[in-house]
């Protein structure tokens, strides 16, 4: 399914979403089904990684003394749990 690493997030919960409507017929044959089924499965894993590069490239603005600087997400989450296990 080469056609899905193409797609953008959005599209491909569109998909994803029209692949649950097909799936819910009860007169689907089960071979269609199961094709629908896997495709369905690839959309959701694309959908998974973009969101997971996305997150990665989530920065914050972090306040150290005077001045501000650009932090990751993951550093930002730890810096605030620390600062809240300080007496």
């Amino acid at each position: 399914m080469n056609e899905e690493r193409e797609l953008d997030l959005e599209r491909a919960i569109k998909e994803v979403e029209r692949i649950i409507k097909e799936l819910e017929r009860k007169d689907l044959p089960l071979d269609e089904a199961l094709k629908l089924f896997e495709q369905g499965l690839e959309l959701i894993h694309l959908c998974e990684e973009r969101l997971k590069q996305a997150r990665l490239k989530v920065e914050v603005i972090l306040k150290k003394g005077e001045k501000f600087e650009l932090a990751n997400l993951d550093l930002a989450k730890e810096l605030f749990k620390n600062e809240g296990e300080r007496p």
